[in-house]
Protein backbone atom coordinates (compact mmCIF):
# COMPACT_ATOMS: atom_id res chain seq x y z
CA UNK A 1 0.00 0.00 0.00
CA UNK A 2 1.38 3.22 -0.91
CA UNK A 3 2.05 5.49 2.31
CA UNK A 4 0.81 9.23 2.10
CA UNK A 5 3.49 12.00 3.99
CA UNK A 6 1.86 15.30 4.98
CA UNK A 7 5.23 16.67 3.98
CA UNK A 8 7.72 14.58 2.97
CA UNK A 9 10.59 12.11 3.02
CA UNK A 10 13.15 11.14 0.98
CA UNK A 11 12.50 7.08 -0.13
CA UNK A 12 15.47 6.26 -2.12
CA UNK A 13 18.20 6.61 -0.80
CA UNK A 14 17.41 6.89 2.81
CA UNK A 15 20.45 8.94 5.20
CA UNK A 16 23.53 7.05 5.48
CA UNK A 17 23.15 4.65 3.24
CA UNK A 18 26.24 3.70 0.96
CA UNK A 19 25.34 2.74 -2.17
CA UNK A 20 28.00 0.89 -4.79
CA UNK A 21 27.07 0.68 -8.96
CA UNK A 22 24.34 -1.92 -8.34
CA UNK A 23 22.35 0.80 -7.01
CA UNK A 24 22.42 3.12 -10.44
CA UNK A 25 24.97 3.91 -13.51
CA UNK A 26 28.46 3.74 -13.21
CA UNK A 27 29.81 6.52 -14.86
CA UNK A 28 33.59 6.85 -14.39
CA UNK A 29 33.90 7.70 -10.67
CA UNK A 30 30.47 8.77 -9.74
CA UNK A 31 27.32 6.88 -9.92
CA UNK A 32 23.95 8.05 -11.52
CA UNK A 33 21.10 7.35 -9.30
CA UNK A 34 17.54 7.67 -9.39
CA UNK A 35 16.63 9.90 -5.96
CA UNK A 36 12.33 9.05 -5.31
CA UNK A 37 10.93 11.28 -2.48
CA UNK A 38 7.12 11.32 -0.95
CA UNK A 39 5.10 14.03 -0.58
CA UNK A 40 2.07 15.33 -1.23
CA UNK A 41 0.66 15.80 -5.04
CA UNK A 42 0.90 19.16 -6.99
CA UNK A 43 3.95 20.35 -5.48
CA UNK A 44 6.91 22.12 -6.71
CA UNK A 45 9.90 20.25 -5.87
CA UNK A 46 13.78 20.29 -6.61
CA UNK A 47 16.43 18.41 -5.77
CA UNK A 48 19.63 20.07 -5.12
CA UNK A 49 18.48 22.73 -7.76
CA UNK A 50 16.81 21.14 -10.38
CA UNK A 51 13.38 20.12 -10.93
CA UNK A 52 11.87 16.71 -10.10
CA UNK A 53 8.83 15.04 -11.79
CA UNK A 54 6.09 13.63 -9.88
CA UNK A 55 5.24 10.17 -10.84
CA UNK A 56 2.78 7.30 -8.93
CA UNK A 57 1.03 8.80 -6.38
CA UNK A 58 2.41 11.30 -4.03
CA UNK A 59 6.08 10.38 -5.51
CA UNK A 60 9.14 12.82 -7.15
CA UNK A 61 11.76 11.35 -9.04
CA UNK A 62 15.03 12.89 -10.52
CA UNK A 63 18.40 11.86 -11.22
CA UNK A 64 21.42 12.49 -9.38
CA UNK A 65 24.72 12.45 -9.86
CA UNK A 66 26.94 10.97 -6.92
CA UNK A 67 30.36 11.70 -6.45
CA UNK A 68 32.68 9.22 -4.29
CA UNK A 69 32.13 9.41 -0.39
CA UNK A 70 29.44 11.74 0.68
CA UNK A 71 26.75 13.27 -1.05
CA UNK A 72 24.02 15.96 0.51
CA UNK A 73 20.93 15.65 -1.10
CA UNK A 74 18.47 18.86 -0.84
CA UNK A 75 14.94 18.53 -1.88
CA UNK A 76 12.98 21.97 -1.52
CA UNK A 77 9.53 22.97 -1.64
CA UNK A 78 9.77 26.28 -4.15
CA UNK A 79 6.62 27.46 -3.19
CA UNK A 80 6.75 27.23 0.81
CA UNK A 81 10.52 26.77 1.10
CA UNK A 82 10.61 23.83 3.12
CA UNK A 83 13.47 21.81 2.50
CA UNK A 84 14.51 17.99 3.44
CA UNK A 85 18.21 16.95 3.41
CA UNK A 86 20.01 13.75 3.60
CA UNK A 87 23.78 12.59 3.19
CA UNK A 88 24.48 9.52 1.10
CA UNK A 89 27.87 8.07 -0.10
CA UNK A 90 29.18 6.18 -3.24
CA UNK A 91 31.68 3.60 -2.58
CA UNK A 92 33.33 3.36 -5.50
CA UNK A 93 35.95 0.21 -4.50
CA UNK A 94 32.17 -1.31 -3.05
CA UNK A 95 31.26 -3.50 -5.90
CA UNK A 96 31.98 -7.41 -5.91
CA UNK A 97 35.11 -6.84 -3.39
CA UNK A 98 35.41 -9.82 -0.82
CA UNK A 99 37.22 -10.35 2.23
CA UNK A 100 38.25 -12.99 4.94
CA UNK A 101 37.07 -11.84 8.44
CA UNK A 102 38.76 -13.79 11.71
CA UNK A 103 37.29 -13.98 14.69
CA UNK A 104 38.59 -15.88 18.29
CA UNK A 105 42.27 -15.62 17.22
CA UNK A 106 44.65 -15.98 19.97
CA UNK A 107 45.93 -19.68 19.56
CA UNK A 108 48.24 -19.09 16.61
CA UNK A 109 49.69 -16.51 18.53
CA UNK A 110 50.47 -18.80 21.68
CA UNK A 111 51.75 -20.91 19.59
CA UNK A 112 54.25 -19.54 17.87
CA UNK A 113 55.38 -17.54 20.85
CA UNK A 114 56.20 -21.36 22.21
CA UNK A 115 58.44 -22.15 19.46
CA UNK A 116 59.78 -19.05 18.62
CA UNK A 117 63.49 -20.76 19.42
CA UNK A 118 62.10 -23.26 17.11
CA UNK A 119 60.17 -22.19 14.34
CA UNK A 120 62.16 -20.24 11.48
CA UNK A 121 59.52 -18.68 10.01
CA UNK A 122 55.74 -17.61 11.17
CA UNK A 123 54.61 -19.53 8.36
CA UNK A 124 55.62 -22.86 9.95
CA UNK A 125 52.68 -22.48 12.52
CA UNK A 126 49.86 -24.84 10.70
CA UNK A 127 46.93 -21.95 10.95
CA UNK A 128 49.16 -19.39 9.29
CA UNK A 129 50.48 -21.85 6.75
CA UNK A 130 47.07 -22.66 5.12
CA UNK A 131 45.71 -18.72 5.26
CA UNK A 132 49.29 -18.43 3.37
CA UNK A 133 48.37 -20.96 0.92
CA UNK A 134 44.73 -19.70 0.16
CA UNK A 135 46.88 -16.00 -0.41
CA UNK A 136 48.98 -17.91 -2.83
CA UNK A 137 46.51 -19.77 -4.81
CA UNK A 138 43.96 -17.01 -4.15
CA UNK A 139 45.29 -13.80 -3.42
CA UNK A 140 42.79 -13.68 -0.84
CA UNK A 141 42.96 -10.92 2.14
CA UNK A 142 43.01 -12.23 6.12
CA UNK A 143 41.60 -9.73 8.81
CA UNK A 144 42.21 -11.33 12.06
CA UNK A 145 40.47 -10.50 15.32
CA UNK A 146 42.55 -11.13 18.00
CA UNK A 147 41.78 -11.74 21.50
CA UNK A 148 44.75 -10.56 24.79
CA UNK A 149 44.77 -13.48 26.66
CA UNK A 150 43.52 -17.31 26.83
CA UNK A 151 43.81 -19.89 29.50
CA UNK A 152 44.87 -22.98 27.10
CA UNK A 153 47.76 -24.63 27.95
CA UNK A 154 48.49 -22.89 31.10
CA UNK A 155 47.44 -19.35 30.22
CA UNK A 156 49.18 -16.95 27.76
CA UNK A 157 48.48 -13.34 27.05
CA UNK A 158 49.65 -10.78 24.04
CA UNK A 159 52.23 -9.10 27.15
CA UNK A 160 54.09 -12.74 26.57
CA UNK A 161 53.77 -12.43 22.79
CA UNK A 162 57.47 -12.74 20.92
CA UNK A 163 58.67 -9.88 18.33
CA UNK A 164 60.56 -12.62 17.10
CA UNK A 165 58.10 -12.31 13.26
CA UNK A 166 57.30 -8.96 13.32
CA UNK A 167 59.41 -8.33 10.58
CA UNK A 168 57.43 -11.10 8.83
CA UNK A 169 54.31 -9.53 9.93
CA UNK A 170 55.26 -6.81 8.13
CA UNK A 171 56.22 -7.90 5.07
CA UNK A 172 52.87 -9.75 4.67
CA UNK A 173 50.77 -6.96 6.05
CA UNK A 174 49.67 -6.60 1.99
CA UNK A 175 47.08 -9.20 2.52
CA UNK A 176 47.00 -10.38 6.55
CA UNK A 177 46.53 -7.89 9.16
CA UNK A 178 46.01 -8.16 13.03
CA UNK A 179 42.95 -6.09 15.21
CA UNK A 180 41.54 -6.24 18.30
CA UNK A 181 38.23 -8.34 18.94
CA UNK A 182 37.96 -8.44 22.63
CA UNK A 183 40.05 -9.42 25.78
CA UNK A 184 39.00 -13.28 26.12
CA UNK A 185 36.68 -15.38 24.73
CA UNK A 186 34.49 -15.65 28.28
CA UNK A 187 32.61 -13.56 29.01
CA UNK A 188 29.64 -13.94 26.24
CA UNK A 189 28.85 -10.51 24.98
CA UNK A 190 31.33 -8.72 26.72
CA UNK A 191 30.60 -5.22 25.47
CA UNK A 192 26.88 -5.75 25.46
CA UNK A 193 26.65 -3.33 29.41
CA UNK A 194 30.46 -2.31 28.95
CA UNK A 195 31.26 1.13 30.31
CA UNK A 196 33.36 3.48 27.79
CA UNK A 197 36.29 3.04 30.35
CA UNK A 198 36.50 -1.30 30.31
CA UNK A 199 35.99 -1.12 26.53
CA UNK A 200 38.89 1.39 26.08
CA UNK A 201 41.46 -0.15 28.14
CA UNK A 202 40.66 -3.89 26.66
CA UNK A 203 41.05 -1.87 22.88
CA UNK A 204 43.90 0.24 24.19
CA UNK A 205 45.61 -2.62 25.32
CA UNK A 206 45.80 -4.94 22.38
CA UNK A 207 46.24 -2.41 20.34
CA UNK A 208 49.50 -1.42 21.88
CA UNK A 209 50.56 -4.93 21.95
CA UNK A 210 49.96 -5.60 17.89
CA UNK A 211 51.95 -2.44 17.46
CA UNK A 212 55.26 -4.17 19.41
CA UNK A 213 55.15 -7.16 17.98
CA UNK A 214 53.25 -7.02 14.53
CA UNK A 215 53.95 -3.29 13.71
CA UNK A 216 51.80 -0.50 12.50
CA UNK A 217 51.58 -1.95 9.03
CA UNK A 218 50.09 -4.82 10.06
CA UNK A 219 47.87 -3.16 12.54
CA UNK A 220 44.18 -2.83 10.90
CA UNK A 221 43.73 0.19 13.48
CA UNK A 222 40.43 1.82 11.84
CA UNK A 223 38.28 -1.85 10.95
CA UNK A 224 37.14 -4.73 13.57
CA UNK A 225 34.59 -7.10 14.68
CA UNK A 226 33.37 -6.93 18.06
CA UNK A 227 33.00 -10.30 19.88
CA UNK A 228 29.10 -11.48 19.78
CA UNK A 229 28.82 -8.21 17.05
CA UNK A 230 27.05 -6.00 20.28
CA UNK A 231 28.06 -3.28 22.11
CA UNK A 232 26.78 -0.38 24.49
CA UNK A 233 27.14 3.44 22.84
CA UNK A 234 29.46 3.99 25.12
CA UNK A 235 31.71 1.72 24.22
CA UNK A 236 31.41 2.29 20.61
CA UNK A 237 32.31 5.79 21.35
CA UNK A 238 35.32 4.20 23.13
CA UNK A 239 36.32 2.11 20.16
CA UNK A 240 36.11 5.22 18.11
CA UNK A 241 38.18 7.51 19.96
CA UNK A 242 41.17 4.32 20.00
CA UNK A 243 40.54 5.28 15.85
CA UNK A 244 38.09 2.11 15.29
CA UNK A 245 35.82 3.98 12.12
CA UNK A 246 34.02 0.97 10.64
CA UNK A 247 32.57 -2.54 11.93
CA UNK A 248 31.10 -5.38 10.73
CA UNK A 249 28.59 -7.34 12.27
CA UNK A 250 25.46 -9.64 11.91
CA UNK A 251 22.58 -6.68 12.48
CA UNK A 252 20.02 -8.86 13.53
CA UNK A 253 17.40 -7.02 15.03
CA UNK A 254 14.35 -8.86 17.35
CA UNK A 255 16.24 -11.80 16.49
CA UNK A 256 14.01 -15.57 16.55
CA UNK A 257 16.00 -16.49 19.93
CA UNK A 258 16.30 -13.14 21.37
CA UNK A 259 19.87 -13.12 21.09
CA UNK A 260 19.72 -9.80 19.05
CA UNK A 261 23.41 -9.13 17.47
CA UNK A 262 23.08 -5.33 16.27
CA UNK A 263 25.96 -3.47 17.92
CA UNK A 264 23.96 -0.36 19.13
CA UNK A 265 21.73 0.10 15.97
CA UNK A 266 18.33 0.46 16.14
CA UNK A 267 15.62 -1.69 14.25
CA UNK A 268 15.96 1.42 11.26
CA UNK A 269 19.77 1.32 11.13
CA UNK A 270 19.79 -2.86 10.97
CA UNK A 271 16.98 -2.42 8.29
CA UNK A 272 19.16 -0.08 5.93
CA UNK A 273 22.56 -2.24 6.55
CA UNK A 274 20.53 -5.72 5.91
CA UNK A 275 19.62 -4.06 2.80
CA UNK A 276 22.58 -2.28 1.37
CA UNK A 277 25.12 -3.79 3.69
CA UNK A 278 26.84 -0.59 3.87
CA UNK A 279 26.07 2.33 6.47
CA UNK A 280 27.09 5.65 8.03
CA UNK A 281 25.56 6.71 11.38
CA UNK A 282 26.49 10.04 11.25
CA UNK A 283 26.05 10.82 14.99
CA UNK A 284 28.42 8.33 16.45
CA UNK A 285 30.59 9.07 13.40
CA UNK A 286 31.27 5.33 12.66
CA UNK A 287 30.48 3.23 9.94
CA UNK A 288 28.77 -0.24 9.54
CA UNK A 289 29.31 -2.95 7.46
CA UNK A 290 27.40 -6.66 7.21
CA UNK A 291 28.40 -9.99 6.73
CA UNK A 292 27.49 -11.82 3.64
CA UNK A 293 28.55 -15.22 2.97
CA UNK A 294 28.20 -18.02 6.14
CA UNK A 295 31.12 -20.61 5.28
CA UNK A 296 30.86 -21.92 8.89
CA UNK A 297 28.06 -23.89 8.77
CA UNK A 298 26.74 -25.92 5.45
CA UNK A 299 28.71 -28.76 3.68
CA UNK A 300 31.17 -26.59 1.19
CA UNK A 301 30.14 -28.57 -2.05
CA UNK A 302 26.92 -26.74 -1.76
CA UNK A 303 28.92 -23.26 -1.22
CA UNK A 304 28.59 -22.62 -5.05
CA UNK A 305 24.18 -22.71 -4.60
CA UNK A 306 24.16 -20.40 -1.30
CA UNK A 307 26.51 -17.90 -2.67
CA UNK A 308 24.57 -17.78 -6.20
CA UNK A 309 21.14 -17.68 -4.08
CA UNK A 310 22.22 -14.97 -1.40
CA UNK A 311 23.73 -12.63 -4.56
CA UNK A 312 20.16 -12.94 -6.25
CA UNK A 313 18.21 -12.23 -3.08
CA UNK A 314 20.31 -9.45 -1.63
CA UNK A 315 21.89 -7.67 -5.05
CA UNK A 316 22.04 -4.44 -4.02
CA UNK A 317 25.15 -5.99 -1.55
CA UNK A 318 28.13 -6.77 -3.35
CA UNK A 319 30.56 -7.42 -1.17
CA UNK A 320 31.20 -11.01 0.51
CA UNK A 321 32.38 -11.10 4.16
CA UNK A 322 33.51 -14.33 4.91
CA UNK A 323 33.94 -15.37 8.59
CA UNK A 324 35.24 -18.04 10.15
CA UNK A 325 36.49 -18.72 14.09
CA UNK A 326 40.06 -20.14 14.20
CA UNK A 327 39.16 -22.76 17.27
CA UNK A 328 37.23 -24.62 14.27
CA UNK A 329 40.43 -24.95 12.79
CA UNK A 330 41.47 -27.18 15.61
CA UNK A 331 41.40 -30.44 16.21
CA UNK A 332 40.95 -30.12 20.00
CA UNK A 333 38.22 -27.93 19.81
CA UNK A 334 34.86 -30.23 20.25
CA UNK A 335 33.26 -28.12 16.90
CA UNK A 336 36.45 -28.74 14.72
CA UNK A 337 35.74 -28.53 10.84
CA UNK A 338 38.35 -30.88 9.24
CA UNK A 339 37.13 -29.09 5.95
CA UNK A 340 38.27 -25.71 7.23
CA UNK A 341 40.68 -25.23 4.52
CA UNK A 342 38.17 -26.74 1.75
CA UNK A 343 35.70 -23.90 3.12
CA UNK A 344 37.89 -20.63 2.11
CA UNK A 345 39.03 -22.47 -0.96
CA UNK A 346 35.67 -23.05 -2.61
CA UNK A 347 34.52 -19.39 -1.24
CA UNK A 348 37.82 -17.77 -2.42
CA UNK A 349 37.28 -19.52 -5.98
CA UNK A 350 33.49 -18.54 -5.93
CA UNK A 351 34.40 -14.93 -6.06
CA UNK A 352 36.99 -15.21 -8.46
CA UNK A 353 34.99 -17.06 -10.85
CA UNK A 354 32.22 -13.90 -10.50
CA UNK A 355 34.61 -11.47 -11.02
CA UNK A 356 34.96 -10.25 -6.99
CA UNK A 357 38.33 -9.01 -5.93
CA UNK A 358 40.12 -9.19 -2.46
CA UNK A 359 40.11 -5.92 -0.60
CA UNK A 360 41.10 -4.62 3.33
CA UNK A 361 38.28 -2.87 4.26
CA UNK A 362 39.95 0.27 4.92
CA UNK A 363 40.83 0.15 1.10
CA UNK A 364 37.06 0.10 0.45
CA UNK A 365 36.05 2.99 2.70
CA UNK A 366 38.92 4.98 1.64
CA UNK A 367 40.39 5.46 5.22
CA UNK A 368 43.74 5.69 3.75
CA UNK A 369 45.44 4.30 6.84
CA UNK A 370 48.07 2.39 5.07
Amino acid sequence: MQRFVANGEFQFPRDGVMLTDYSGERIGDTLKITVLFNASNGRTLTLNGEPMTRFNYCCYKADFIMQNGKNTLTVTDENTGESWSVDAFFLRKGYKKYRFSLDDNIWFLQNLNENKDVYKSMFEDPYLALLKSIHDKHGSKFHINIYYETPRHGGFNLSQMTDKYKEEFKANSDWMRLAFHANSDLPNRPYGFATYEKAYFEMDRVHKEILRFAGEEAFAKTVTSIHFGDCTKEAAKAFRDLGVKAFVGCYNWNSSNNADIRMYCDAEQCSIINKFGFYYDKEMDIYHFAYNGGIQGGDPKNFYEMLDRDAEECPVYRFKEFCLHEQYFYPEFKRHLPDYYERMDVAAQWCSDHGYEPIFADELFEFNSH
